[in-house]
């Protein structure tokens, strides 16, 4: 497992955690399994202090819940919490797409877009998700407030690890085309400077893979 973690450049705690977050992202450590610190302490040859403040970076990100008896382990989302991200998400570009007018600049938005086009091409996931998330981050960015976007950058990190079970579980980065076709709708919905069909497009868009999220996770907590 530890062999996934390679010790570089900057902070070795800063690289733990990344090693981990990415080991979580990719399915390497699953829902609900538990974190042995001691044991990735030993495979890395670094103090327990070392991996222990590593996953509190981690836990603060919001992808390890720290549980009584049972210590670090990977999160695994109860319909609550994955209401609490979606919600989140639903309001702020819900809004976003409401502030649309004539004078809105959506230069970012359609960067972003083509970037998402480029890495459509490359079929891989961990890209694909990445640019998909800059669409949406771009979109909150019509607020014109840093503050409401760097929010939204709280919420990245969970989004990222929803969209990574659809990954798994729909293989939906094997059809690009609808992919494409599902994000070119919520970009025109925006050059048509029509507030309320932005509005509607995206809400619609966030509120279908709410449900199928909610759908996967309640399947999993059922079989188990």
């Amino acid at each position: 497992m530890a062999q996934q973690i390679q010790i570089v450049h900057s902070s070795t705690v800063q690289q733990v955690a990344d090693g981990v977050t990415s080991m979580i992202l990719d399915g390497v450590l699953k829902p609900g399994e538990r974190l042995r610190e001691s044991v990735l302490a030993e495979d890395l040859g670094l103090s327990r202090n070392t991996v222990r403040e590593a996953v509190r970076i981690v836990q603060a990100a919001g992808l390890i819940r720290h549980l009584p008896n049972r210590g670090a382990v990977v999160w695994d989302p109860s319909d609550a919490e994955i209401m609490d991200v979606y919600n989140a998400r639903f309001h702020l570009e819900t809004t976003a797409a409401r502030s649309i007018s004539e004078e809105t600049s959506l230069d970012e938005v359609h960067a972003a877009m083509e970037a998402f086009r480029t890495a459509l091409k490359t079929g891989d996931p961990a890209e694909i998700v990445e640019k998909d998330l800059a669409i949406h981050t771009a979109i909150v960015g019509l607020l014109g407030s840093q503050k409401l976007r760097a929010f939204y950058q709280q919420l990245v990190v969970e989004l990222r690890y929803f969209m990574f079970i659809l990954s798994s579980e729909r293989h939906e980065y094997e059809r690009p085309e609808e992919l494409e076709a599902e994000h070119k709708k919520i970009v025109a919905a925006l050059e048509s400077r029509d507030p309320v069909l932005a509005e509607r497009v995206i809400a619609d868009t966030i509120v279908e893979y709410r449900d199928v999220i909610r759908q996967i996770i309640a399947s999993r907590h059922a079989s188990t």
